[in-house]
């Protein structure tokens, strides 16, 4: 296929700046592809060789991040065939099935199955951290392995992979590091209800009090959060300098209209929900002025992702830059390569090759970020895969990386301060 969804018949792609999304909202996947290795003319004895199957369950509105999401995997799984990292042919089955939480529960579950029941020996996705709790008892009964993309730590079991979009816990402490390094004592914070509300709340308290910031309110929204502006108003009038908000991201749109009716602009911090950025123009919007976890590194400092670009662009004819790109890549890398590394294509042994991989390039994060599992560790990415930008003025600007460092370092009292 020249792509993987059907927005390349019109070549309607719509990323009006480098980190948006380049598809078009409503786009549709193409259900099945086949990609062949090279044979180099070797002809194999008797039947040809049924592709394996890997499943990728969407289970959220992309918005214009389908093609972004599914032309990664499919290069991907190109690039792993060309360096003869296996030489069977490989299937990519797609399965829409949003869920939680702004759909049923029961959606997703169904899609799990679906791909499980269609021989899918490994599956790539859910991505949003309350469809991969709502599944992770499925995906271990079922015994074939989930490469989802959740932060959460609480997506965990035998079969349970992630190449985390994230990770919540230590977002909490991000965000409480970034407003001590910058002297924002005072701080409004906002988290969501959910499957991670009470991580990223716990998590974030806890970072607050060994960094000794003032917490002056603190609000936990609902589904659909109500006074905004309100909230904004008193953590103003209460002297906060800085605003934290842990969540989905859906409230990012009440934010910006309750700033702009207040006329204010104080420094801001969310988590991986800033990474919306792509998911649509009007998204990216709503976001202005905050910074933000992400996982794109500094800019042209990690070559495997600019080599992958390279490779992006010549085999699609459009260029990308988002953090989706690299994500659908090295996740697609390592399903490939757990395949590669099983004695044979069933799920229980592509479990034990995932679990084999080591020091796996990267192409998301800085150059020193690897994806790394071993027999209890699922969590993928190692290293400098989590970033901090701000988007301002339109730009996103790369902030540095998350790299913590002890307050003594520079606050001790056996350190003579300037003026003593």
């Amino acid at each position: 296929v020249r792509s993987g969804t059907d927005t390349v018949a019109s070549g309607d792609y719509r990323n009006e700046r480098w980190y948006q999304g380049s598809g078009r909202i409503g786009e549709k996947a193409v259900e099945s592809i086949v990609i062949y290795p090279p044979t180099r003319g070797v002809v194999s004895q008797g039947d040809p060789f049924e592709p394996v199957r890997i499943g990728l369950l969407i289970d959220m509105d992309l918005g214009q991040l389908l093609a972004d999401t599914i032309d990664p995997i499919i290069l991907a799984v190109e690039d792993a065939l060309n360096e003869g990292v296996y030489d069977r042919p490989v299937e990519i089955l797609t399965c829409d099935a949003r869920g939680l939480p702004r759909e049923n529960y029961l959606k997703v579950r169904k899609g799990y199955r679906k791909l499980v029941d269609a021989g899918c020996v490994v599956v790539i996705g859910p991505f949003i951290s309350d469809n991969s709790v709502n599944l992770r008892d499925t995906i271990n009964a079922t015994g074939v392995p989930c490469l989802g993309w959740t932060g959460t730590t609480l997506f965990n079991g035998e079969y349970c992979f992630t190449v985390a979009n994230g990770d919540i816990p230590t977002e909490g402490a991000m965000a409480a590091a970034w407003c001590f390094k910058n002297d924002l004592t005072k701080v409004g914070f906002f988290w969501e209800q959910g499957s991670s509300g009470d991580l990223y709340a716990d998590y974030f308290r806890m970072a607050a009090r060994q960094y000794d910031l003032e917490i002056v309110k603190e609000v936990r929204l609902t589904p659909n959060p109500r006074n905004f502006q309100r909230h904004l108003e008193t953590m103003r009038d209460q002297g906060a300098q800085s605003i934290v908000y842990m969540g989905y991201g859906y409230s990012t749109f009440h934010f910006a209209d309750a700033f702009k009716a207040l006329n204010w602009d104080p420094p801001r911090f969310m988590g991986t929900a800033f990474m919306f950025y792509s998911n649509s123009n009007k998204w990216a919007e709503g976001l202005e002025g905050w910074h933000g976890v992400d996982q794109l590194g500094e800019d042209g400092a990690n070559p495997n992702y600019e080599a992958m670009l390279e490779r992006f662009e010549a085999r699609f004819g459009r260029v990308s830059r988002n953090v989706v790109v690299a994500l659908s890549y090295d996740t697609a890398r390592a399903a490939v390569h757990g395949i590669a590394n099983a004695r044979i294509a069933v799920p229980e042994e592509v479990k034990t090759g995932l679990e084999k991989i080591k020091w796996m390039p990267c192409t998301n994060g800085g150059p020193g970020c690897y994806i790394t599992f071993a027999e209890y560790d699922h969590r993928g990415y190692k290293g400098d895969f989590l970033t901090i930008r701000e988007l301002r003025g339109g730009e996103l600007h790369f902030r540095g990386y998350h790299r913590p460092a002890w307050p003594s370092n520079t606050r001790s009292p056996l350190l003579k301060q300037s003026g003593d």
